[in-house]
């Protein structure tokens, strides 16, 4: 039997950002979401999926359009936890968290990638996906709300006393993660998708780690706050 634990909300934090391209002193908001059928979190939840299929179905086209807009998959559970970056009322970036004892996408859909070391399935791992920064907030400054994102999944997930994260992920972001000073662990070879290499890793979640993650995004403490 797969025992799901209830994870705790966690208040949204916020951080200033000082480039030109952002809003002057309007603070971003970092918050996951983990109870994501709850009526109070249904507006944030939507404007998430619309982002979402902006850059999935539209851009990317790696789903079928949905008539009604918003991209979900079979992963979209009570089980997952969304980091949800807001600036004002929109949504900028996100992403999604799946403890790797449960169905997840690497285990559903990629079941064979791990051919170096096994596929976790550990509550104490989660499979992080579904990742994204939408198209007018992609420029040269863009690391930087990526390393902001990476801090809060990492605080996150060191708050539940768990010790690692990944999942499937395009070979260019590796350089990124060493550059924070992540310890990576490579589970399988590369595969092709649209071109490009893809394999499955898994980053060590320490104190080390997150403040690699802040120093690249340019904060000095907490992103999210209890």
């Amino acid at each position: 039997m797969v025992v799901i634990e209830r994870l705790p909300d966690i208040a949204y934090g916020s951080v200033t950002l000082s480039f030109p391209n952002y809003r002057w002193g309007t603070p971003m908001q970092f918050r996951f979401i983990t109870r994501p059928h709850e009526p109070e979190h249904l507006p944030q939840l939507d404007a998430l999926f619309r982002a979402r299929h902006v850059v999935y179905a539209e851009e990317l086209g790696w789903v079928p359009r949905s008539e009604d807009g918003l991209e979900r998959d079979a992963f979209d559970t009570c089980a997952a936890a969304y980091l949800v970056v807001t600036d004002g009322e929109e949504v900028v970036a996100g992403s999604r968290l799946i403890q790797t004892n449960l169905p997840h996408l690497l285990s559903e859909v990629f079941p064979t990638i791990c051919n170096r070391k096994s596929m976790p399935r550990d509550p104490h791992v989660a499979e992080w996906t579904r990742g994204f920064i939408v198209r007018h907030r992609r420029d040269e400054r863009s690391k930087i709300l990526m390393a902001q994102c990476c801090a809060a999944v990492l605080e996150y997930w060191m708050l539940m006393g768990h010790r690692q994260v990944g999942g499937i992920q395009d070979r260019k972001w590796l350089a990124l993660w060493r550059l924070m000073g992540w310890k990576v662990h490579i589970h399988g070879d590369a595969i092709d998708i649209d071109g490009a290499p893809w394999l499955p890793a898994y980053f060590d979640v320490t104190e080390s780690a997150l403040e690699g993650a802040r120093r690249i995004g340019q904060v000095s403490g907490p992103i999210l706050s209890q």
